[in-house]
């Protein structure tokens, strides 16, 4: 594997989940310090007990998060995130029904969330196929981490 290899796959194994659990952070850090004004708009939206489900949406958006920036059982976080997504991007993003003003706003955000469930979808895909052995971290050669134990030999 050469050094642009073990980057790539450093950079999709480590760096790429961290930042979309930043993202899911940040939102359910949002969602707290806004809880009344997102509570309301979801039950503007129609959905029954907007503060229970969005006390789950919290939960959810924040464990998953942190378990995708410190990598751990990241296949989970990153399926339950996917699932998690699908209905809210239908409920609340629905673009095909908006007004004319809000049309354009709605797609980006629709689009915007399908990306998100790409991006979770391939955590997940990477985060099942078994990491190699000969995984080494950029910059340091094999023989280095192999002394170190940081590698099996």
């Amino acid at each position: 594997m050469n050094t642009f290899d073990q980057s790539l796959t450093f950079v999709s194994r480590r760096i790429a989940p961290a930042l979309i659990g930043l993202l899911f952070l940040i939102a359910g850090y949002n969602k707290i310090t806004g809880f009344d004004y997102v509570s309301g708009w979801m039950s503007s939206m129609g959905l029954p007990v907007a503060s229970a489900l969005l006390i789950a949406t919290i939960i959810l958006e924040i464990g998953a998060g942190v378990m995708l920036v410190i990598g751990f059982k990241t296949r989970w976080a990153a399926l339950a995130l996917a699932a998690f997504l699908v209905p809210t991007t239908v409920i609340f993003h629905a673009f095909w029904s908006a007004e004319a003003a809000q049309y354009q706003e709605q797609l980006t955000a629709f689009l915007k969330n399908g990306a998100i469930l790409g991006g979770v979808l391939m955590v997940a895909a990477q985060a099942y196929q078994k990491q190699p052995a000969n995984l080494v971290k950029p910059g340091i050669s094999r023989e280095t981490q192999a002394g170190r134990g940081d590698v099996a030999a």
